[in-house]
């Protein structure tokens, strides 16, 4: 760490970036009293100078700050910067905590998404076991500058150039960037004013990363200079993400007024003939919403972060169009527009048959299963929330490493109609029977222990099971972004666990 005098409750020097900060915090919704916060520290210039305000902003109002420290482990020497990004978190006044990345968390290929999906998830994580609601990043306007520029290249469309939102849901926590419209520059400022001196990370030199090969080939003052002011650049993400906003709130009225369902099981169903509603699939929207709607809906079953990208979407989104136009009007259907079909996307199965079209999660692409502890809550497939009971048969399971959490699958779903045969029934009346297979359920290796989606009748059946009958297993849809992208509207379908009627 490097230090040149105490910072702890020193408050930051700039009052008016602090009042920036301020509006940024009420625009995002944090009006509680007594807030308690988390910021995402790397010890770089950014993160500190957002501790450093977040420090400020919450001590004003009775709160606290927790920073988190993620370790890759992808380097030599990343465990020691931790530990300085920590200790200079706790010379400001605020503890840290490091997170360290079990080895195999990242993958080698798609290094930089892997490595952020690793983070974000031990961040989430770590938010949820403190009770901590909102978490906060340091990106920065000029990071948003560069994310407009570097969509710009790959074509992206009014999604992509609407770069990051100030507010979205992870994981079940609020992520929040508080200082997307102060400069880079000036975080560095707040940060020198406390007389800390920031750490220089060595993945910011990495030229496999895009954002630093465009550092590199652009900076700000050449940007500046080219007539490209970041804070104009940065302007023009928000005028996109008015747009996105104005074209998802059309998608969400025509898809629920046209019959949209979203089930607590994890699925999606609409009626087909959605597809041809003049709202959805009018001239001038015909090649954005209708794709829209594909790519959001393959997004929140399949728990993913973005909708697909690439052709396949929009060949779908046309393909259904002109399926339901064709059945509306009594058309000769060509051979794949017949009866019943199907087709994958994003890790889900679009299947339609009659007039439905039903969305269900692709049982390859699920989560591997992985090993939990009792008590522990957990975002499970980027789609369950779960809640690990803390029963004597979870924990002596535990003790053993043989406490697993994975996808029901066919074998499990076969052995629950031998051992409980009613509770089978009443399972598949209410679950889509394709998507049973996908249901997240708990183990002691390959003897299931609890399952979330069933009613009061395994209670009896499975009397004799001690850990069946006590179960307290819960899991509920809570795919990893709501329906509308970085909206508000939660894709959240309700709660179902065992003995345990849904919430809405």
């Amino acid at each position: 760490m490097s230090r040149r005098s105490s910072a702890a409750a020193e408050p930051v020097a700039d009052d008016d970036i602090g009042a920036r900060f301020a509006r940024a915090m009420a625009a995002a919704g944090c009006v509680e009293p007594a807030p308690h916060l988390a910021v995402a520290l790397s010890g770089g210039p950014d993160s500190l100078g957002l501790t450093l305000l977040a420090r400020d902003w919450a001590a004003a109002r009775g709160g606290r700050v927790l920073a988190l420290v993620v370790d890759h482990g992808l380097r030599a020497g990343s465990a020691g910067d931790a530990r300085r990004a920590a200790a200079l978190s706790a010379a400001a006044g605020v503890p840290a905590r490091i997170l360290t990345l079990a080895p195999g968390a990242i993958g080698m290929t798609g290094i930089e998404a892997e490595a952020r999906a690793a983070r974000y998830a031990a961040l989430t994580d770590a938010c949820r076991a403190a009770g901590i609601l909102h978490l906060l990043t340091g990106h920065s306007l000029d990071d948003q500058a560069e994310t407009v520029l570097i969509r710009l290249g790959r074509g992206s469309g009014v999604d992509g150039l609407a770069a990051m939102p100030p507010v979205r849901p992870e994981g079940g926590i609020r992520l929040i960037r508080p200082v997307l419209g102060i400069r880079r520059a000036s975080l560095a400022a707040v940060v020198a004013a406390a007389g800390l001196t920031p750490l220089h990370d060595p993945m910011n030199d990495d030229d496999r990363v895009q954002r630093v090969r465009l550092r590199a080939a652009a900076t700000a003052a050449a940007l500046e200079g080219a007539g490209l002011d970041p804070a104009r650049v940065a302007r023009s993400a928000a005028r996109a993400a008015a747009a996105r906003a104005a074209l998802d709130a059309q998608m969400l009225r025509v898809a629920f007024r046209g019959g949209l369902r979203l089930h607590v099981w994890g699925g999606a169903e609409l009626p087909l003939a959605l597809f041809a509603d003049p709202d959805l699939s009018a001239p001038g929207l015909e090649d954005d919403l209708p794709e829209r709607l594909v790519g959001r809906l393959a997004m929140v079953v399949g728990g993913q972060d973005l909708p697909p990208r690439g052709a396949a979407a929009a060949r779908l989104a046309a393909d259904l169009v002109a399926m339901a136009r064709s059945r509306a009007g009594g058309d000769h259907l060509p051979q794949s527009g017949r009866g019943q079909g199907g087709r994958t996307l994003g890790g889900c199965r679009f299947l339609w048959g009659g007039h439905r079209l039903l969305v269900l999660r692709e049982p390859r692409a699920i989560a591997a299963p992985r090993a939990v502890t009792p008590g522990e809550a957990l975002h499970w497939d980027g789609r369950f929330m779960v809640i690990v009971p803390d029963t004597p048969a979870c924990r002596a399971a535990a003790d053993d490493g043989r406490l697993r959490l994975r996808a029901m699958g066919e074998d499990l779903a076969r052995r629950l109609g031998e051992v409980a045969p009613a509770a089978a029934a009443s399972l598949r009346a209410r679950v889509a029977p394709r998507a049973i297979a996908s249901l997240p359920v708990l183990t002691r290796l390959d003897v299931p222990l609890a399952f979330p989606h069933l009613t009061e009748s395994i209670r009896r059946e499975a009397a004799e099971d001690e850990t069946l009958a006590r179960s307290t297993f819960r899991a509920w849809f809570a795919p990893s972004r709501p329906l509308d992208g970085d909206g508000v509207f939660w894709a959240m379908a309700g709660e179902h666990s065992a003995g345990k009627r849904p919430r809405s």
